[in-house]
């Protein structure tokens, strides 16, 4: 990259938190004029929707007031009818009263006693408890006036029993005032919708489109809204694209729509945005600018150095020019003055040579020391493991000569061969150590014990909200582990649990005896088993997820939550048990984590020699050497790998007690 293009660079770079500060602010601008035409449109359309609910308050009011006039109250429709002509047509309305079964019985706008068609709105019949507080019908067509109406409904009672049902009917055009009211842009769209989704009142093409129900999409789109007030992106009956505003009546159940075009909404959004981005686009172009002047005058300069470099890489003399630089002129003469001690240079560069090939050969023989030092160690080992059998041995010869000596001379000999043994075994253990040898850990543990022991440190890995319930039934529970590992185990299941239960929870660790069938996998055999449940109410995993749960590396928590190895350890010391593990989980149900060991229910036999083994030694250091003495169905064993620590221990036993016998065999 030039250095032109670099100095572009880094004017970039320092008008860049500037930029960035700029670019933040044009979206907070952004965000800032949306939420306020939004919040603005919203009060717009709420303020018409309760103007729809006055109005049509209004109309119930006076419903209301009729339904208690005295003369419907007992029964007089004729005085009713004739009081009631004189007082709704001033209003240019009409009333119907029905009787409860929705029969129509009197109507102002026809003569008392005339056969009464069935009119086009009934009101809901329904028991007292079940009316609605503003009973509105839907819009339909007048068949007198030929125009749309609405009719609002309410009961008659006497003594808490529906006599009738009065309906009063008025013109829609009124509600089209309403909208009117609001002076809404030319462009702009209002429109009420009845509570079946009929256009009440438009502000455009009223009469074509009064009477017409909203589009199938349109209405599941905005019943599918929970709120209700909101916006929405629609398309016009004239086919324009628009982000509708909508409020719903409380007390109706109509809604109020104001649809503006997308194009005036983004208008109105950035218009405020064009000074600043502006003023971001002026202010790059004068950095660009600045900086290609800029890195013209320093590429001249540059252009001579170069030329200056080359004469000094062909051998010339380099005579320092004038570039009109400091940095640059200070380099020149650097230039010059390198081309006087080059000699030297090269001279300098053959003693580094030399010093780099020395470097390399005491690497070399560091690295030698490194392979002696391994192989020491391997050697050291095998010689530690010699060592100790040999010293066992000999701590039992020394223990053996003690219990049959009574010379006390003899006995201070032996006690110091005996302190002298001891010493050589704590050499032996430094050798070891040395090899970096070490031992098996698996022994037999009972496992409800263990668990009992870790509940101080489940109750510390498990938060307040995550709520422990322990099941360890009563008895022994033997298995044979590695106490550390199974620990660890318990560990990472119990925080495996807790990971998956962000907002607490209930976590169960149970204990249980099973057969061990076919099904079991790994190297699990048939018999009694010691079963280890842990179950979480917890998110659950899907299907693939619990596949591949055991996989180290394997997890599904955020970058730096967790390592996938969990899961992964409490596998391999399931298997390193010779016993099984196993997940079940649902999404949203919780999971439990089953872990099947071997129980240890009888000590094993020891192998006998002359039935199983016959003729089959191949020398020592091949086989195991055990000495038994038994008695009345009691033994006591001791097992070693030693010739020598065999001989010892057949002479330290020749004389067992009186009612012992004496067993000796290789295995």
């Amino acid at each position: 990259m030039s250095i032109r293009a670099r100095l572009v660079w880094l004017v970039f770079a320092v008008i860049a938190p500037s930029l960035a500060f700029a670019l933040y602010t044009t979206y907070s601008v952004y965000q800032s004029q949306s939420v306020r035409i939004a919040q603005s449109m919203n009060g717009t359309t709420r303020a018409v929707a309760l103007a729809v609910d006055r109005e049509l308050a209004r109309y119930g009011t006076i419903v209301s007031t009729i339904a208690a006039n005295p003369s419907l109250v007992q029964g007089d429709l004729r005085t009713f009818h004739a009081r009631l002509q004189q007082t709704v047509q001033p209003l240019g309305a009409g009333v119907t009263v029905f009787d409860p079964d929705g029969i129509p019985l009197i109507d102002t706008e026809h003569p008392y006693g005339f056969p009464l068609p069935m009119p086009p709105s009934f009101p809901r019949l329904a028991s007292i408890g079940e009316m609605p507080l503003l009973d509105v019908s839907p819009l339909f067509r007048d068949p007198l006036s030929r125009t749309y109406a609405i009719a609002i409904h309410r009961p008659v009672l006497r003594d808490g029993t529906i006599i009738y049902y009065v309906s009063l009917k008025f013109p829609a055009a009124g509600l089209g005032a309403l909208l009117a009211a609001q002076a809404l842009p030319e462009n702009w769209l209002g429109v009420i919708l009845d509570g079946n989704f009929n256009i009440v009142a438009r502000t455009r093409d009223s009469e074509k489109h009064i009477g017409e129900a909203a589009s199938p999409g349109f209405q599941h789109e905005i019943e599918n809204q929970i709120d209700r007030e909101g916006s929405l992106d629609s398309i016009t009956r004239d086919g324009e694209e628009v982000v509708t505003f909508y409020s719903r009546a409380e007390s109706s159940g109509w809604r109020v729509l104001i649809a503006i075009p997308k194009q005036d909404v983004l208008a109105s959004i950035l218009a405020p945005l064009g000074t600043v981005l502006l003023g971001i686009v002026l202010v790059l172009a004068l950095a660009l600018v600045f900086a290609i002047v800029l890195g013209r005058t320093i590429t001249r300069p540059l252009a001579q150095l170069d030329q200056a470099a080359k004469a000094l890489g062909r051998g010339e003399l380099v005579v320092a020019p004038n570039t009109g630089m400091d940095e640059t002129d200070r380099t020149a003469r650097v230039l010059a003055q390198a081309s006087l001690t080059i000699n030297r240079s090269n001279q300098e560069m053959a003693e580094r040579v030399t010093e780099a090939v020395a470097q390399a050969e005491r690497s070399h023989q560091a690295l030698l020391q490194g392979q002696k030092l391994e192989a020491l160690g391997r050697l050291t080992g095998g010689i530690a493991h010699d060592f100790n059998n040999l010293l066992q041995s000999m701590t039992v010869g020394l223990q053996l000569a003690d219990m049959l000596c009574t010379n006390p001379r003899a006995k201070r000999a032996i006690e110091a061969c005996q302190r002298s043994a001891q010493r050589g075994a704590q050499l032996t253990r430094q050798l070891m150590t040395f090899s970096r040898g070490r031992t098996n850990e698996v022994k037999q543990v009972d496992l409800r014990t263990l668990i009992m022991d870790m509940c101080e440190l489940l109750h510390g890995a498990l938060p307040s909200r995550v709520e422990l319930n322990l099941e360890l039934p009563e008895g022994a529970w033997p298995i044979k582990v590695d106490p550390l590992q199974c620990e660890l185990a318990i560990l990472n299941m119990a925080i495996n649990a807790r990971d998956a239960m962000p907002d607490g929870g209930s976590l169960s660790i149970r204990l249980g005896r099973q057969e061990a069938g076919a099904r079991d996998t790994g190297e699990l055999t048939r018999g009694s088993c010691v079963r280890l449940e842990i179950t979480d109410s917890g998110c659950g995993m899907r299907e693939e997820v619990r596949e591949r749960a055991f996989e180290p590396f394997f997890t599904t928590k955020p970058v730096g939550e967790g390592t996938g190895l969990g899961l992964a350890q409490v596998y391999g010391f399931a298997r390193q048990s010779h016993g099984t593990v196993s997940i079940d989980s649902e999404i949203d149900q919780g999971t439990r984590i089953t872990l099947l060991c071997r129980s240890q229910t009888r000590t094993p036999k020891l192998p006998n020699w002359n039935t199983r083994y016959r003729g089959r030694w191949k020398g020592p250091p091949e086989y195991c050497w055990s000495t038994t003495m038994q008695r009345c169905g009691m033994s006591w064993a001791r097992c070693s790998k030693s010739w020598a620590m065999r001989s010892t221990s057949r002479m330290m036993l020749r004389r067992p007690l009186p009612g012992w016998r004496l067993l000796t065999s290789r295995a």
